[in-house]
């Protein structure tokens, strides 16, 4: 959405954007580092972390194509997560005075910015609200749906057990049995770093019925 706006808007800004292509595992902003730019997800996965009170790093977020992050260096210095690809990744790099800028005299872009503000924070919500509660199962089958839903081919990008498993507040042995019992049921099936997910399954096991 906001790619699609940001195109239409200050042509004079559209030369200072990029896209930029990352490898599986490679960082793109760290917490705390000054930020300038805003980016958008074009293709692949990313995974958003914070450090938990006692030092560790804890998954509190998994954004995929359309999604928008760093949008806080907009009225802060510095970026509030560690943003890390889950595979090859495509991002399109917005310089973050640019949009600022462009949002004094474009209506459209103000409110394309407002609503990707609630996305965020809806997808916040929807962590703690569905992923981080009920048994292993019910979190990972809604896990799993929220990445392959918005997918045609019912697919989505692989992640590690670890990094599901401090998703979801689960112990990786948890989610690793999970997602094998998952898989000799038909339901899951991993090859290149891809999950391809039975979604009515998954849907069943997402609120209690299987």
């Amino acid at each position: 959405m906001f790619g699609r706006v940001w195109g239409k808007s200050a042509p004079g800004n559209q030369d200072a954007t990029h896209q930029r292509t990352f490898v599986p595992g490679e960082v793109v902003c760290r917490k705390g580092a000054r930020g300038k730019s805003v980016y958008s997800v074009c293709k692949g996965a990313v995974k958003l972390e914070v450090s938990t009170p006692d030092g560790h790093p804890r998954v509190v977020r998994v954004l995929q194509a359309g999604a928008v992050f760093g949008l806080e260096v907009l009225s802060d210095i510095s970026y509030h997560h560690t943003v890390t690809c889950l595979g090859r990744t495509q991002l399109c790099e917005i310089p973050a005075d640019a949009v600022n800028e462009a949002t004094l005299h474009d209506a459209d872009l103000h409110m394309a910015l407002m609503q990707l503000w609630q996305a965020n924070a809806d997808e916040a919500d929807a962590v703690i609200a569905e992923l981080c509660t009920g048994p292993a199962r019910v979190r990972l089958a809604r896990l799993l749906l929220h990445m392959a839903r918005g997918h045609i081919t019912q697919t989505c990008q692989s992640m590690s057990r670890e990094d599901m498993a401090s998703l979801l507040d689960l112990t990786p042995e948890t989610v690793s049995r999970t997602m094998a019992a998952f898989k000799r049921s038909g339901l899951v099936a991993e090859r290149s770093g891809v999950l391809a997910c039975e979604l009515p399954g998954l849907e069943r096991i997402s609120q209690g019925m299987d």
